[in-house]
């Protein structure tokens, strides 16, 4: 049995989403990084997922209009 830990109920649906990609969209401080980091644990542990086949990326707001641009640019190429 996984232990969640503090996981909130929205944390634990999340968490145990196994099938496609979970998109986590929350407030600061809400805990994204944890959700993220207790998902893979989850993929590799409860549904002998591989390590290298989970992707994981995360941005921060100060890092979005970056991103924006960086698409921008590479969509043009």
């Amino acid at each position: 049995m996984f232990d969640f830990g503090n996981a909130n109920d929205g944390q634990r649906k999340a968490i145990s989403a196994a099938e496609g990609p979970v998109l986590i969209t929350a407030g600061p401080g809400t805990g994204k990084t944890y959700t993220l980091v207790q998902r893979t644990i989850y993929l590799i542990e409860e549904c002998n997922v591989k390590p290298e086949s989970i992707f994981v990326a995360t941005f921060t707001e100060k890092a979005r209009p970056q991103k924006i641009l960086c698409n921008r640019r590479s969509s043009t190429v």
